[in-house]
């Protein structure tokens, strides 16, 4: 993992709250990428429904009043089908974007969307705006972007409820992931929070409910049933 993902993702996992980790998940649009605002929704699979949570930029976060449904929404359908960050604009975007969407401020000309995506299943989407790089929009920032929506769409999943049958707990799952990412049981209990003993329990409880015989199959394992990627 680019080390930059890899530091934002230890202190998003780092935060317990689930506002806030989702609250600090949405700055990484701002933080790693030259964007300054973005919008966020959530997306019901079963019925197609989107709802609009946050509107965030340098001035703070408010509730963001979008109610709709993806069959509405052609660019957008797009972008969840694929799992992929599409780049629309142009002629394109406002022939296939309602005028409601076009006429708000920060979609007059453009949208970028970010399919948030956790074990193959789309729960919400992001949209970066107000792009302040010095290059246009490239390949490469999309492809960066389609990671980083995958990487939080896990993490925010995985403070919402125990993660399989197993009965992981968060603070478990959350030691697990840092082992994979190759973290020593120090750099764990500094960005957690927690001392190293606790640490070391955490891996041991994982290691138990995971009937296996050691942290690197308890990674192994974890990986395979789909708790962390």
């Amino acid at each position: 993992m680019e080390e930059r993902f890899k530091e934002y993702m230890q202190l998003i996992y780092a935060t317990t709250d689930h506002e806030d980790r989702l609250l600090v998940a949405l700055r990484g649009f701002t933080t790693l990428f030259p964007f300054s605002r973005v919008h966020l929704c959530k997306y019901s699979y079963l019925d197609g429904t989107i709802e609009g949570l946050l509107d965030l930029d340098q001035n703070g976060t408010r509730e963001l009043e979008i109610h709709d449904n993806i069959r509405n929404l052609t660019v957008l359908r797009q972008a969840l089908r694929k799992q992929e960050t599409v780049y629309s604009y142009g002629t394109e975007f406002t022939q296939k974007t309602p005028a409601k969407y076009t006429s708000m401020d920060m979609f007059q000309s453009y949208a970028v969307i970010v399919p948030l995506v956790n074990n193959g299943t789309v729960i919400g989407y992001a949209c970066p705006g107000y792009y302040q790089g010095e290059h246009p929009i490239s390949e490469k920032i999309l492809e960066e972007l389609t990671y980083y929506g995958q990487l939080i769409g896990n993490a925010i999943v995985s403070l919402n409820h125990m993660v399989d049958a197993h009965n992981l707990t968060n603070r478990e799952v959350d030691v697990l992931t840092h082992l994979s990412w190759g973290s020593t049981t120090k750099e764990i209990s500094e960005y957690l929070k927690l001392s190293e003993f606790t640490v070391q329990d955490y891996v041991k409880s994982s290691i138990k409910k995971l009937d296996v015989q050691n942290r690197v199959q308890a990674v192994a394992k974890a990986i395979r049933l789909g708790i962390i990627k």
